[in-house]
């Protein structure tokens, strides 16, 4: 198994890399690493390092870099806007879309939407993306922002070339159709909670520039519309 580790951008210039105390820790206590081990470093903004740990303590590892390289961003940004599901859903969505190449994950609070989040599961949830990254080598590491209501999105969907509503809008165009022909390099895709937008949070996205999607004639859940939404997104336009 290859050992990926995320280190600040500074630290990742030296020659001889001081990784945090808290990776150290799992480095040392869970994978039980060893001095002349390989590693991959990364700092979630395309800089890698492959480097060999050169200090093995209980809380102190260094690890010494022998080759550097950059992966460049993907061509095609894509933003999840998500409605706030169940805890053990969100997890879910969080993973898959760190795995699907999403580049910003916005939390919603929506007229229907489950429970609100505070500053011990906003923690949880950026480790769930942290841990993703290095399971999949994911180089550019998602951005986890701030949970917010559908007016001040609505404020930022301008910024997009096109903006997908998954929705069971009655006028929703399936995917397929809305995609045809086009090349986006800047992709909102918004997901509704259990039970769906409110009429009125549909017409309020609509009005800032959202188009409504169908994803077929089955009723998806949230996880499941999520997860279908960003692998058609990936496999069109990546």
């Amino acid at each position: 198994m290859r050992i990926n580790s995320l280190i600040d951008s500074k630290e990742l210039q030296k020659e001889v890399v001081t990784l945090p105390a808290e990776e150290a820790h799992h480095l040392v206590r869970v994978l039980r690493v060893k001095v002349g081990q390989e590693i991959v470093l990364f700092d979630g903004a395309g800089q890698v390092a492959e480097a060999v740990l050169e200090t093995v303590s209980k809380s102190f590892v260094t690890a010494r870099v022998q080759h550097r390289f950059s992966i460049p961003a993907p061509t095609v940004q894509i933003d999840l806007m998500q409605a706030l599901p169940k805890p053990d859903r969100w997890d879910l969505i969080l993973q898959k879309g760190v795995e699907l190449g999403v580049r910003h994950i916005w939390p919603l609070k929506t007229q229907h939407t489950v429970f609100s989040p505070n500053e011990k599961r906003q923690k949880r949830w950026e480790k769930i993306i942290l841990n993703a990254a290095q399971q999949c080598e994911i180089r550019w590491l998602p951005v986890l922002h701030q949970t917010q209501d559908i007016s001040f999105i609505c404020t930022q969907l301008s910024e997009y070339d096109l903006v997908l509503l998954g929705s069971l809008y009655d006028g929703a165009q399936p995917l397929r159709n809305v995609l045809a022909g086009k090349t986006p390099k800047k992709v909102a895709l918004l997901i509704g909670p259990e039970g769906d937008f409110s009429e009125e949070e549909v017409q309020l996205l609509q009005q800032a520039g959202a188009t409504p999607v169908s994803f077929g004639d089955r009723i998806l859940r949230t996880e499941t519309a999520a997860i279908f939404g960003l692998s058609v997104l990936a496999y069109e336009l990546f």
